[in-house]
């Protein structure tokens, strides 16, 4: 298991590089700079997925191995928002590609075996011995589904 400032650096990480991304993709639309309500809105969208990366990453259980790769897409990332044109999309995928392996660190553990959690069908119901399974029996015998417990009998004009 990974330490938990370990886990937190490649929850930064990872969010930083989709904030950084967000911000190449957003200040490219734009000819003249990027304007001040532009700026705003991306980080107000961004800095909480920077916040949620990094709390599920101090969550998760990530093992060594995940963690090398998780820090690997990151360093991808970080190339590729800087270097190519279309790199901010791809660095947002490869961060994309990141979280989903944290989060998977962070899913809770089964505690029972999926055999142990189905039901077999004969499980279900278990007739008791005095009912009948069939139920156009019950019909012509004349008692209605809720009646059973009934000691009056039933008149013809009913």
């Amino acid at each position: 298991m990974t330490t938990l400032a370990a886990r937190t650096a490649l929850g930064v990480l990872t969010g930083a590089i989709a904030l950084a991304a967000m911000l190449r993709l957003v200040g490219g639309a734009f000819t003249g700079g990027m304007s001040s309500f532009a700026l705003v809105v991306t980080l107000v969208a961004m800095v909480p997925w920077v916040g949620y990366v990094t709390w599920r990453a101090r969550r998760s259980r990530l093992v060594p191995r995940t963690a090398l790769l998780v820090l690997g897409l990151d360093v991808l990332g970080l190339v590729l928002v800087w270097v190519l044109v279309f790199g901010p999309v791809l660095a947002l995928a490869v961060s994309f590609a990141a979280f989903v392996l944290i989060w998977i660190g962070d899913r809770p553990l089964r505690t029972t075996p999926r055999s142990e959690r189905f039901v077999r069908v004969e499980e279900l119901r278990t007739p008791e011995p005095d009912d009948s399974d069939d139920p156009l029996e019950d019909e012509s015998s004349g008692e209605e589904p809720g009646d059973e417990d009934s000691t009056t009998p039933r008149s013809a004009s009913d």
